[in-house]
């Protein structure tokens, strides 16, 4: 179905259960877009790559581009924090509808889509976590196992931990393949305690770590102990490791050490521009 097609869909779809009186999204040079609060919402796809062969693209995350119009700084993460419940389920499920949308032209390469889905989203829902979205995946003729539900988890949800399980269980009940992905400003305790606990329950399909995540753990035999201890747990549960926020030949490095499946960040985006950029022509393996 072409792109403007299923825009006009969803905007019935969207306008009829939230009783809209203008269609959210609109289509600008070929990419889908939306507002909120006067607010431009669109899609940005970074390339997530074998760290075995850099030039191999397994799959794109998307992440939201909102830009106030009289500044050029994002300010995504304050979109989410200032929706109530309602609003930020309906809020989640339009940004992974612009993102499924923009995803379409490159879908044929077969990689996977990850989708960031908010943990207040997942807490709101009661249960059938991901039954709304399976309709927009099929419309866009994706099988869900080439999606995957990317959840960041940090100390301030630590007492809804139950919940949290019950909804990332649904996602994978529903065929679903799910990502879990720390907070990188936690203390030692939830780095050390919670974490683990976390994967060994829900034993999601990736486990995302930004380069940051590793900063209060590096130093010593201590903090080369929690490294390890950590990827243990990772390589017994069968789950793939994502190292994110590669942005230097340094983070290059320090990725390497911690043999991820994946890899993500600026500087392989720049690498693949100059073929002469030192490390990333390299084999991580």
């Amino acid at each position: 179905m072409p792109l403007s097609d299923l825009t006009e869909y969803f905007n019935q779809r969207i306008m009829e259960e939230q009783g809209l009186v203008e269609p959210p999204l609109f289509l600008r040079g070929g990419l889908v877009e939306s507002r909120t609060g006067g607010l431009p919402l669109a899609t940005e796809l970074h390339p997530i790559r074998r760290a075995s062969d850099y030039s191999v693209i397994v799959g794109h995350d998307a992440t939201l581009r909102a830009f106030p119009p009289e500044t050029s700084q994002s300010i995504s993460a304050k979109v989410f924090h200032l929706a109530d419940v309602s609003g930020i389920i309906n809020l989640d499920r339009l940004c992974r509808t612009i993102h499924m949308l923009n995803y379409l032209p490159i879908s044929h390469e077969d990689g996977h889509l990850f989708l960031h889905v908010h943990p207040r989203h997942v807490l709101g829902i009661k249960h059938d976590h991901g039954a709304y979205f399976e309709e927009v995946i099929f419309r866009c003729g994706l099988p869900p196992r080439r999606v995957v539900i990317s959840v960041e988890v940090s100390p301030l949800y630590n007492r809804q931990f139950k919940q949290l399980q019950k909804g990332l269980l649904n996602y994978q009940k529903r065929g679903y393949s799910t990502a879990i992905k720390f907070n990188d400003q936690a203390n030692e305790p939830f780095l050390e305690g919670y974490c683990i606990d976390f994967l060994q329950r829900i034993t999601p399909d990736f486990v995302r770590l930004d380069k940051n995540f590793f900063a209060k753990l590096r130093g010593g035999q201590e903090g080369q102990k929690r490294i390890e201890s950590l990827r243990s747990v990772i390589l017994q549960l069968d789950t793939e490791l994502l190292i994110e926020g590669i942005n230097d030949e340094s983070d290059a490095h320090f990725a390497k050490d911690l043999h991820p499946a994946y890899v993500k960040g600026e500087y392989f985006e720049r690498s693949s521009d100059n073929p002469d950029a030192g490390l990333a022509r390299q084999s991580m393996a």
